[in-house]
């Protein structure tokens, strides 16, 4: 079964309304965004979470300190970094954390950085989000997935970001044959709010995708 992970939360009842629906992980960003969270907050809506529910902080180029202390606050158990961020970098953080470093690409772009990652063995997940120039992420465009396929990752599971909704999650898997999706904007009814409907409809539809395979 495909690993699901909401992004951009900001309140408590859409957090639990994407856990009863079985999600299993949510994102809090804490970098510019129409859907950045205060820490603060983000604290009070991790506590009223099940354990089992990963609940992981995306950054983009934070300070090293700063992300340590916003991590304790939150109990976060995962770290996304979306930015420039080195593989020294993420070092400092994957013993206490599972740590996720996303990359932008596109059909040619983004692809050679990742191998110094892999050899480097800093990261536990490796997520592909869509390239637009001047985004780091929440692009709500696709990439073609089918390049996920093929390539040396590693044995490091493979989290595909960018654009994926109720309508094309099944595709989305089917062509890339991913670890994990990771969805923000696709189930929104307005920017930070989520949608229960196109939730729903995204969640069943992964795994009604899985009843129907032989």
């Amino acid at each position: 079964m495909t690993w699901i992970k909401i992004c951009g939360i900001t309140n408590l009842e859409d957090a639990k309304t994407a856990v009863d629906l079985g999600a299993d992980a949510l994102g809090f960003i804490f970098a510019p965004s129409k859907r950045r969270v205060e820490p603060e907050k983000a604290r009070e809506i991790c506590k009223g979470l099940p354990e089992r529910i990963e609940k992981i902080g995306v950054f983009v180029d934070r300070d090293l300190n700063e992300v340590k202390e916003i991590a304790a606050l939150c109990k976060l158990t995962g770290l996304q970094f979306h930015g420039k961020e080195t593989s020294e970098y993420c070092r400092e953080f994957n013993k206490a954390y599972m740590v996720i470093k996303a990359f932008r690409v596109d059909g040619k772009k983004g692809w050679g950085e990742i191998p110094a990652y892999i050899r480097a063995k800093v990261v536990h997940r490796i997520l592909l989000d869509t390239y637009v120039q001047g985004m780091s992420g929440g692009t709500g465009r696709t990439f073609p997935w089918t390049l996920v396929k093929g390539k040396d990752w590693g044995n490091i599971p493979v989290i595909i970001a960018g654009g994926i909704n109720p309508s094309n999650a099944a595709e989305a898997i089917r062509e890339a044959c991913p670890f994990g999706i990771d969805v923000g904007s696709g189930v929104e009814r307005e920017p930070g709010q989520k949608d229960r409907e196109k939730l729903k409809k995204l969640i069943c539809g992964v795994k009604n995708f899985y009843k129907q395979q032989p």
